[in-house]
C-alpha cells in the first residue's frame, strides 16, 4: 500500500516535468523564431528572391526583344545574387555573365563624376559654391542668365539646354585646340535662370569632368581610375574612347527579321567621358554599391572619404519641392516607405540602372543589351513593392480642388531636357511631352511617357495617384501663374508648351507658303485666260514658292529621320541647300512686293492677277517668319 501511495506522487511529477520540458522546447522555438527574425530579417524574402527575379527578367527579355541581362543584388557584407541572362553576342553564341560582360555604363557614369567633385571638396581644394569660370579660364559659354556654380552643374540646374545635333560626333580638326576650347565648341546655350527648373543636362557633367582634371592635374579619367576604382578593387577600366583591349565593351543586339543583329558600340569620344563614358562588369559594379552602402569602406578600410559619399545622398535644396527629387550625386525617392537613391543610363544601345537601399542595406545593378530593354530596369522598384517591403506606401490624404482649381494645371506640357536652337526642337518627341486635363471627379488625368494616370489634390500644386506610388507638382511664377509641371521632386520637369516651342507652328508656316504658291499659280492660270499670257509675276512666284516647300520638307525629313543625328559631325549639303531656299524665297517675296507697290487703276485690281498674289503675300511673310523662328536659315551653321 505503502509502495503504491509513493509510486502516484512520482509518476505525477515526471508527467510534470514532461510537460514543462515540453514547453520549454515551444519557448525556446518561439524566442530562436523571434531571434532569428529580428537578426536577419532578410531570411523572410531571400528565399524567393532569385525566382522572382529569375522569372521577371526573362518575361521581360521575351516581351521586349532583348538579347541578354544581367543582374547582381549585394548587401554590404555579400552578393546575395549574382546572374547573367542568355546571349551576350549573337555572333557567337556567348552568354552573358557578371564576370566577363563589359557594360556600357552610360549616365551611372555621372555619379563617379559627382564623386570625383565631392572628394575635393572634402579635401578643400573647391567649393560647391564657387563659380565655374573658377576652375575653367577661357571657358566660352555666355552665362546671360545668371553665373553657374559647380552644385548648379551637379544638380542640373545651370540652366543649359539640351543639344543633340552633332553633339556625340567626333571632330578631329579640333583635336590641336585645348580642352576647354573643345569643350565650348560643343556647349548648348544657357537658356534659363540657375535655379529655375531641373532640366537634365550632358553638358554640365562635361564641364565637371574638366574641372576635375583642372584642379587634380590629373586627366578625369586617370582621376577616377585612381582615386575612385583603384581603391575598391577595381584596376582596369575601361572608358569608351580607349581602344578595344582586354575589356572590349559587350555588343548590343537589335531585333531584325527574327533574328539578334549584335553591333559594337561605336567609339564615344572623349571629352563626353564624364556624362557617359565608363564601362564596368556587373560584378565591378557589385563591389562599387557595396562601396558605396559601407560609405566608403573595403575590407574594413575607409578608401574613399565617408564625407564624400554621404554627400552623394545630400539632397540639394531640402525645403525646395520642385527639386526634392536630386541629390548631390543620385535621383532619390520613396518606395514601399523606403528611401532609395538611383541613377540610370541608355547608351551604346544598352540601358543601365543602379538603386541603393541603405535603410535595408541593400543595392541593385541592372543592366540589358537592347535598346528596347527599358522595362527591365523597373525590376529593383518591383522586386522591393512585391517581395522585400511588398507592404504600400499609404498615400497622402486628399484635398478638395474644384473645376476653377484644376482649370489652373491644364493645358499641354514639354520637358525641360530639350534644345531651343534650330531643329533639334523637332527631336523632342512626343514621348516627351504631356497633356493635363481635369476629369469629372475632380481629378487629374496625366497623358504621356508612355502612359495615362490620374492625380488627386493632396495639398498647394501637389498631386498624386491614388495608389501613392507617383507624385506631380507645379510651378508658377511670381504672377502666381502655372509656368511648368514636374514627377517626383523633379526627375521629370516640363515647361508649359508655347505656340513656338510646338512644331504646330512650323507646320502652319510649311501650310502657308503651299497655301500661297497655289494661289500665285492660280493667279498665273487666271492671267492666261483672259490676257492669253501666263509669264507674268504670279507664275514665278507660285513656281518658286511650290518649289521651296518641296524642297524643304524633303530635306527635313531626310535630316530628322537618316543618320544619328547626335554622332553627325556636319550639317551636310542639305541643311545649307534649305538656307539657300529661304534666301530665294525671300528675294522673290521683296520682288513681287515691289511689283504689287507699282501704280494701277483700282478697276483694273478686280480683273488683275495681282490681286490673288496680294492675297499670298502675307502667307509668305508668316512662312518666313516661322522659318526663322525655327531657326531653319541658319541651321547649318548651329549643328
Amino acid at each position: 500500500m505503502n509502495h503504491s501511495l509513493t509510486e502516484k506522487p512520482c509518476s505525477t511529477l515526471q508527467h510534470g516535468l514532461t510537460l514543462a520540458r515540453l514547453f520549454l522546447r515551444v519557448a525556446l522555438i518561439c524566442v530562436a523564431s523571434l531571434g532569428a527574425s529580428t537578426a536577419h530579417p532578410q531570411e523572410t524574402w531571400r528565399a524567393g528572391l532569385g525566382g522572382f527575379v529569375d522569372g521577371l527578367v526573362t518575361t521581360g527579355l521575351d516581351q521586349d526583344a532583348v538579347a541578354g541581362a544581367v543582374v547582381v543584388i549585394v548587401s554590404s557584407e555579400e552578393v546575395l545574387l549574382s546572374r547573367g541572362y542568355r546571349l551576350s553576342d549573337a555572333r557567337t553564341g556567348r552568354l552573358m555573365t557578371p564576370e566577363e560582360d563589359v557594360i556600357p555604363l552610360a549616365s551611372i557614369t555621372k555619379i563617379f563624376t559627382a564623386l570625383a567633385i565631392l572628394q575635393l571638396v572634402d579635401t578643400g581644394r573647391i567649393a560647391l559654391d564657387d563659380p565655374i569660370t573658377r576652375y575653367l579660364p577661357g571657358l566660352d559659354l555666355n552665362q546671360r542668365f545668371g553665373d553657374i556654380t559647380i552644385v548648379h552643374l551637379l544638380s542640373h540646374t545651370a540652366g543649359l539646354e539640351e543639344r543633340y545635333s552633332g553633339y556625340f560626333a567626333a571632330h578631329p580638326e579640333r583635336d590641336a585646340l585645348s580642352r576647354i576650347a573643345q569643350i565650348s565648341a560643343i556647349l548648348p546655350r544657357q537658356i534659363r535662370p540657375p535655379e529655375e527648373a531641373i532640366a537634365y543636362s550632358n553638358a554640365s557633367y562635361v564641364l565637371l569632368g574638366e574641372i576635375v582634371a583642372q584642379v587634380s592635374g590629373q586627366s578625369f579619367e586617370d582621376y577616377v581610375a585612381t582615386s575612385i576604382l583603384r581603391p575598391v578593387g577595381i584596376d582596369a577600366p575601361h572608358f569608351m574612347h580607349e581602344p578595344s583591349g582586354t575589356k572590349t565593351p559587350s555588343p548590343f543586339h537589335v531585333w531584325d527579321a527574327g533574328r539578334y543583329l549584335a553591333i559594337d558600340p561605336s567609339p564615344f569620344p572623349a571629352i563626353h567621358a564624364p556624362s557617359g563614358g565608363l564601362a564596368l562588369t556587373a560584378e565591378d559594379m557589385g563591389r562599387i554599391m557595396q562601396m558605396l552602402l559601407k560609405r566608403g569602406a573595403v575590407d574594413g578600410t575607409a578608401a574613399l572619404s565617408p564625407d564624400a559619399i554621404a554627400d552623394l545622398q545630400r539632397p540639394v535644396w531640402p525645403n525646395r519641392t520642385a527639386f526634392a527629387g536630386r541629390t548631390l550625386g543620385y535621383w532619390t525617392d520613396t518606395w514601399a516607405g523606403h528611401t532609395v537613391y538611383y541613377h540610370g543610363g541608355t547608351h551604346f544601345g544598352f540601358h543601365t540602372n543602379m538603386v541603393l537601399i541603405p535603410a535595408l542595406d541593400l543595392a541593385f545593378f541592372v543592366a540589358a543589351n537592347g535598346p528596347s530593354g527599358s522595362a527591365l530596369m523597373g525590376l529593383p522598384r518591383r522586386a522591393l513593392r512585391e517581395v522585400i517591403a511588398p507592404q504600400a506606401r499609404p498615400p497622402s490624404a486628399r484635398v478638395a480642388c474644384d473645376a476653377d482649381c484644376l482649370h489652373a494645371y491644364t493645358g499641354r506640357f514639354i520637358t525641360t531636357r530639350r534644345h531651343e536652337t534650330g531643329l533639334d526642337r523637332l527631336r523632342v518627341h512626343k514621348a516627351h511631352k504631356i497633356e493635363i486635363r481635369p476629369t469629372d471627379e475632380g481629378m487629374l488625368l496625366v497623358s504621356g511617357l508612355g502612359y495615362s494616370r490620374l492625380f488627386q489634390a493632396t495639398g498647394e500644386d501637389q498631386f498624386e495617384t491614388p495608389e501613392g506610388d507617383m507624385r506631380l507638382g507645379f510651378r508658377r511664377d511670381t504672377a502666381g501663374r502655372v509656368t511648368g509641371a514636374y514627377f517626383d521632386g523633379g526627375i521629370f520637369s516640363f515647361d508649359r508648351l508655347a505656340f513656338w516651342q510646338s512644331a504646330i507652328s512650323l507646320h502652319s508656316g510649311m501650310a502657308a507658303a503651299l497655301t500661297g504658291s497655289l494661289l500665285c499659280l492660280a493667279s498665273a492660270v487666271a492671267a492666261w485666260r483672259s490676257k492669253r499670257r501666263a509669264m507674268g509675276m504670279s507664275l514665278w512666284l507660285g513656281l518658286v514658292w511650290l518649289g521651296c516647300v518641296i524642297g524643304s520638307a524633303a530635306i527635313l525629313n531626310s535630316v530628322l529621320n537618316g543618320r544619328d543625328l547626335p554622332s553627325q559631325a556636319t550639317a551636310g549639303m542639305g541643311l545649307w541647300t534649305l538656307t539657300g531656299l529661304y534666301a530665294a524665297a525671300t528675294i522673290t517675296s521683296i520682288w513681287a512686293g515691289t511689283w504689287l507697290a507699282r501704280p494701277m487703276k483700282a478697276s483694273n485690281w478686280v480683273r488683275s492677277d495681282r490681286l490673288l498674289a496680294l492675297v499670298a503675300l502675307p502667307l509668305f511673310a508668316w512662312a518666313l517668319l516661322t522659318a526663322w523662328m525655327w531657326n531653319l536659315p541658319t541651321a547649318a551653321l548651329t549643328w
